[in-house]
């Protein structure tokens, strides 16, 4: 066996017996026949053997591409330009929604246009994304955490007026209680996310008097509403089903140049544009209570109750 496979080893390749004929008939056909057609061919054989071999071999490694990603790049932070391409990238990504243009604010559209508030109609509001009911309350927030987190970058040289959450009235729209542990929640989600760390909603004087609500470093005045409540109430809803948390950023009163808040009220000749609108809520019936000071807790009116001299709803009183 070991004789045998020598043997064959030592015969040549058949390209090499290609070439030796070719070569043999050409000299040959040459030799007899001056430029005859039997060695031109046997030419051209020969010279494809030699040279089309050669070039598909190089043909073949020409074609092997270069990997462009070859080496490790030796930055070690990205241009200002860059950076600023990938933020926004990731600000479309997580405000990925008109807030100008949403259900929420839909909803909330039959308040917003009977208000007797002279600011109401003309205001400018965004709203919290669509609620999506297989989701909990808290993970319907923080979905939209990122957008009211822009709200409050953007809100003074907008001239933004408020930020609008909302609450399917069939599950929290049932009574001042249900609703005020919803309202709750939201601010609670609100505030252990608040970029600044403040944390309002942990503070142990949330229900005395200098506490404000406050996300990045932003202050706001809370007002609610819910369907709940009858049309003599100034939370009365209009129709509207659901249950509503509008937080207005409290430098929007100022550039309204709102006076300061007073427990004064000219009824019969207005003349300010608090007293404009006090008494617009009187002539429609839904007169709300004016204290005796400006100085009480700003909880106290977060949630109101169905009626004036109803006991306070400690809505902001967590579970034990």
């Amino acid at each position: 066996m070991n004789m045998k496979r020598s043997v064959w080893e030592r015969l040549p390749s058949p390209l090499t017996v290609v070439r030796a004929v070719s070569l043999c008939v050409f000299l040959i056909a040459t030799f007899t026949v001056s430029v005859s057609v039997i060695s031109l061919t046997a030419l051209a054989v020969l010279l494809v053997s030699i040279y089309g071999v050669n070039n598909s071999g190089s043909e073949t490694k020409s074609k092997v591409p270069d990997n462009p990603l070859k080496g490790k790049p030796r930055l070690t932070s990205l241009s200002e330009g860059r950076e600023r391409e990938v933020g926004l990238k990731v600000s479309e990504f997580v405000t990925n929604y008109d807030p100008e243009n949403c259900t929420t604010l839909d909803a909330f559209q039959p308040i917003k246009e009977s208000s007797e508030c002279i600011f109401a109609r003309r205001a400018k509001v965004w709203g919290a994304g669509e609620w999506d009911s297989t989701l909990s309350l808290e993970e319907n927030v923080f979905r939209s955490v990122p957008m009211f987190l822009k709200f409050t970058l953007v809100c003074q040289e907008l001239g933004l007026d408020g930020f609008l959450f909302m609450l399917p009235g069939q599950q929290f729209g049932t009574d001042p209680q249900a609703f005020g542990k919803g309202a709750r929640r939201i601010l609670q989600v609100l505030s252990d996310l608040d970029p600044a760390g403040f944390k309002c909603m942990d503070k142990s004087y949330i229900d005395k008097r200098g506490w404000v609500f406050e996300f990045n470093r932003v202050t706001f005045f809370v007002t609610t509403f819910a369907p709940f409540y009858p049309p003599t109430n100034s939370r009365y809803s209009y129709g509207a089903e659901d249950c509503f948390i509008l937080l207005q950023p409290e430098i929007s009163f100022a550039q309204q140049d709102l006076p300061l808040d007073t427990p004064e009220t000219n009824w019969a000749q207005p003349k300010t544009v608090r007293d404009r609108i006090r008494t617009a809520f009187r002539d429609a019936g839904r007169e709300y209570l004016i204290r005796d000071t400006v100085h009480y807790p700003m909880v106290y009116d977060i949630v109101k109750p169905l009626k004036d001299g109803d006991p306070l709803v400690e809505w902001w009183a967590k579970d034990k």
